[in-house]
């Protein structure tokens, strides 16, 4: 896309103010040290505030006066111009205003940088898998549990598949545009875009208005793909399908819980993707159905089919599928976590949903229907019950998810070294404060502070002497580890897991000022240690923390991936692997 035409632009109005005269504040988006790829869309936005009698704008982009910008005026002290749908070539440039009002005049520069495409293309295909929440030490915790040490001899019995035999690695640090600590909207909005993002938002810069949905917009990986080479798009998450992480690479919003907009957006903005295989159906099932939180009567079940999706909503359903688009719904909400499907199946927590797909499944299923598409593809593969079951500190569900993890990427691994022009990514959106610093002696039951053995005392687990169908360890063992996790509410503690999932808080009965929660009674009759929690009283889960996130790499264009990045370099090194152009049209 070519620069927006340029022509003398002078943008007066007056208003009547009152009070001492100050400086307005200027905000200009995308925001002053943004680096994009060349050719990515983004809307242009400037604002300012706390104007005191509006005289003049002259805006400028490389030192040329911007024509089509569209003056508004939110409110009685603020003016705002906008320009949607605007690209730069590669190399530096500048956007600059010189703004004048009764406090006088003012200039205000943003700095942007644009990438230029890399000269040869190598992964015509992606598969990124994020694991939600997924810190080095939740993956190592995963391993641990998996490949218990050899007691003869202390050493590891093996290694997860996402951690063997690497092309490269790399540790990749995170923050949000408005705050050190992250969630997953921004963070799966800056793998997708490249840009630091608002907590909450989803694929936009801030503005002034209250509208979610008119803020300015920038273009996701999945959407310049679209646009330009024509290549197939799936998304795969076991979370509701209208959670943070998949809609991070189709939709655009501030607020991340605007669930029903964000299920239109699916099929009706700029990324359509060709699979969507995921939880929750309450957002695409119309308001008159049983469950469905949706404020209208649009039915995208039957919808999608007239588009020409096949739609499933069976683990069956799903593997006899044969089609070149593809829609799952395999809960009301969240796919319980594998320990609940695969070992636990409880009827409290399966419900009416007994035949439901392991990630691994509908990986396979979105690779084999993309790759129809001779333009190649791109598949995000989320698997988003770790951070659903770190929150209220349910480690052993969190980390068996991580194993249903690793074994979807196993199979992509292998679709790699067969279709050698196949990049595979694995890594985390944020962190969690999960961290594994002993052993536990179960024989002696729950909550026995006198069973955690720590240095030599915690001994070796006995993870594996009991293993399920799908060859995973089962948590109930003789031996097991301590964790713990760094930010918590007030809980009790029982060292084990339980078959039936607990809340670890509940209401203290309290309304205003003193509304707060406490541990969950339940757990802690069961025999519990009880653990005065660091987070304020209003907290009711764990939060996400600042730690650093692994990143494993595999296949073509994998050495773009290595050493210490930032999450917005994510992005760039896909683009890089795969050459993307943004400046191209298909």
């Amino acid at each position: 896309m070519k620069y927006p035409r340029m022509r003398p632009l002078l943008l007066t109005a007056a208003l009547l103010m009152t009070g001492a005269a100050s400086a307005a504040d200027l905000k200009m988006y995308p925001y002053d040290g943004s680096r994009l790829l060349a050719g990515q869309r983004f809307d242009l936005r400037i604002e300012a505030e706390n104007v005191k009698g509006f005289k003049s704008a002259t805006i400028r982009l490389d030192g040329k006066l911007i024509e089509g910008l569209v003056q508004t005026t939110t409110k009685e002290t603020s003016t705002e111009w906008t320009l949607r749908g605007q690209s730069i070539t590669p190399g530096a440039h500048s956007v600059s205003v010189v703004f004048s009002d009764d406090a006088g005049v003012q200039t205000k520069v943003a700095r942007w940088t644009a990438d230029a495409p890399a000269p040869t293309a190598k992964a015509k295909k992606v598969i990124l898998f994020i694991g939600d929440g997924m810190s080095w030490n939740v993956m190592n915790a995963a391993k641990m549990v998996a490949f218990p040490f050899n007691p003869a001899n202390g050493l590891p019995t093996g290694k997860l598949a996402m951690e063997s035999d690497l092309s490269s690695m790399a540790s990749v640090t995170t923050s949000s545009y408005d705050s050190a600590l992250a969630d997953s909207a921004n963070t799966a909005s800056s793998i997708a875009t490249g840009q630091k993002i608002l907590v909450n938002a989803l694929n936009v810069y801030p503005d002034n208005t209250d509208d979610t949905l008119d803020n300015p917009r920038i273009e996701p990986i999945t959407g310049i793909l679209r646009r330009t080479t024509g290549a197939s798009i799936g998304l795969v998450s076991d979370a509701f399908g209208t959670d943070a992480t998949p809609a991070a690479f189709a939709a655009h919003t501030r607020r991340r819980g605007d669930y029903q907009t964000i299920a239109d957006q699916y099929f009706q903005g700029e990324v359509k993707p060709d699979v969507l295989l995921i939880g929750g159906s309450r957002d695409f099932i119309p308001s008159t159905a049983p469950g469905s939180r949706r404020k209208d009567t649009t039915d995208w079940i039957a919808d999608s089919q007239k588009l020409g999706y096949n739609f499933v909503s069976t683990r069956t359903e799903l593997l006899a599928a044969n089609s070149n688009k593809l829609f799952g719904l395999f809960n009301i909400d969240n796919v319980p976590s594998y320990l609940d499907r695969a070992q636990y199946k409880g009827e409290n927590t399966l419900k009416d949903f007994k035949d439901m797909p392991y990630l691994w499944d509908s990986t396979q299923k979105a690779v084999e229907t993309l790759e129809k598409n001779p333009d190649g593809f791109f598949l995000m593969v989320e698997a988003g019950m770790i951070d659903k079951f770190e929150h209220p500190l349910d480690w052993q569900r969190a980390v068996w998810n991580v194993l249903e993890l690793d074994k979807a990427v196993a199979y992509a691994k292998d679709y790699a070294k067969k279709n050698p022009d196949t990049l595979v990514l694995v890594t985390a959106d944020h962190a969690h404060s999960l961290t594994v610093y002993g052993g536990y002696d179960a024989t002696k039951g729950p909550g026995q502070r006198n069973a955690v053995g720590v240095y030599e005392a915690a001994g070796f687990p006995t993870y594996g002497d009991k293993r399920d169908a799908n060859g995973f360890p089962v948590p109930e063992t003789s031996r097991t580890y301590a964790v713990g996790f760094g930010a918590t509410p007030d809980y009790c503690e029982t060292y084990l897991g339980r078959a039936e999932y607990q809340d670890p808080t509940v209401s203290n009965g309290k309304t205003g000022a003193e509304a707060g929660f406490v541990p969950n009674p339940k757990i802690c009759a069961e025999g519990a240690v009880q653990r005065v929690g660091n987070l304020p009283a209003s907290a009711n889960q764990g939060v996400h923390t600042a730690d650093p996130m692994p990143l494993f790499a595999f296949g073509a264009g994998a050495e773009n991936f290595m050493g210490v990045m930032d999450q917005t370099e994510i992005f760039f090194s896909i683009a890089r692997a795969m050459g993307l152009d943004g400046r191209k049209t298909k």
